[in-house]
C-alpha cells in the first residue's frame, strides 16, 4: 500500500495534462480551419501563453492578464515588472510579449503609423491582413484626424451585403477608439474585384449611417487576388509581389 499512495494523485496529474493537450489541439484547430480572428482576446492570449507556459493551464492566466490591463493592447504596452506581477509568468513571459510589442510597431499597419488615406498604405496593409483568409471575411480600420490606425481588426465573417451584417458593429468600434474615420474592407474569394450593384449599395448605406455619428468612411476596399478595388473612387490597385496573397 505504502508504494502506491501516490497513485491516485499522478493518475489525476496524467489525466489533467491529456485534458489540457486535447483542449490545446482544438484550439489549434479551430485556429487552422477558421483564421486567428474568431478568438476572443482571451482565447487568444490563452493560445499565445502556450509557448511560455506549454506544461500550464494558461485560461486562468489569461483571464488576469485582461483583467489586470484591460485589453491586449494593455498588455503589449505594460512593462516588464507589471508582467511578472500576474501569478506564473516569469522573465520569458516578459521577452515574449516585448517581442510580440516590436512585432506590432514594425508591422506595416502599426497602430499611429502611416497615412491610411492614401490607398497604398491601406492596401498594402489589406494584402497582408487578408494572406491567409479563404471565406468572405469583414475588416475595419479605426483612423484618426491624420489617417493614422487607432486600431483594426476583422469584424464579421460571411457576405458585407448580409442582413446579419451590423453596421452598430461598425459604428461602436470607431466611437470605442474615438476615431474620426474608418476603413470597411472586404475579400470576394472568387479573387474578381469588380464590386456588384449590392456593394455598391452597401457602401452607400454604410456612409450613410456613419455619418449621422461624425464618421466619415474613407474607402470600402474588395480585396481579390493580387489586387483591391476602393468602391468610392473606383480605383484598382495592384500587390507587390512580396505582399500577394495566399489565395493566388
Amino acid at each position: 500500500m505504502p508504494e502506491n499512495g501516490g497513485a491516485p494523485q499522478e493518475r489525476g496529474e496524467l489525466d489533467r495534462a491529456e485534458k489540457r493537450r486535447g483542449h490545446r489541439q482544438r484550439q489549434r484547430m479551430k485556429v487552422l480551419k477558421s483564421g486567428a480572428f474568431v478568438l476572443t482576446d482571451r482565447e487568444l492570449l490563452e493560445m499565445l501563453l502556450y509557448y511560455v507556459m506549454p506544461r500550464v493551464d494558461t485560461v486562468q492566466t489569461a483571464k488576469e492578464l485582461l483583467a489586470k490591463f484591460g485589453s491586449v493592447k494593455g498588455i503589449l504596452d505594460a512593462g516588464g515588472e507589471e508582467i511578472r506581477s500576474v501569478r506564473g509568468l516569469k522573465e520569458n513571459a516578459e521577452v515574449f510579449f516585448m517581442l510580440l510589442r516590436q512585432v506590432s510597431l514594425r508591422d506595416t499597419g502599426a497602430k499611429g503609423v502611416g497615412d491610411f488615406r492614401k490607398p497604398e498604405t491601406a492596401a498594402e496593409y489589406l494584402f497582408r491582413a487578408y494572406s491567409d483568409i479563404r471565406q468572405e471575411t469583414v475588416c475595419a480600420i479605426s483612423l484618426d484626424e491624420d489617417g493614422a490606425m487607432l486600431d483594426s481588426g476583422f469584424i464579421f465573417r460571411g457576405d458585407v451585403n448580409s442582413a446579419r451584417f451590423s453596421l452598430r458593429t461598425v459604428t461602436e468600434g470607431v466611437l470605442r477608439n474615438r476615431g474620426r474615420g474608418v476603413i470597411i474592407a472586404h475579400n470576394h474569394p472568387s479573387g474578381c474585384v469588380i464590386p456588384s450593384g449590392d456593394d455598391i449599395n452597401t457602401t452607400e448605406r454604410i456612409a450613410t449611417h456613419l455619418a449621422a455619428n461624425d464618421i466619415t468612411l474613407v474607402e470600402h476596399y474588395i480585396i481579390g487576388f493580387g489586387e483591391c478595388c476602393g468602391i468610392i473612387s473606383g480605383k484598382v490597385y495592384k500587390a507587390r509581389a512580396d505582399a500577394r496573397t495566399n489565395n493566388e
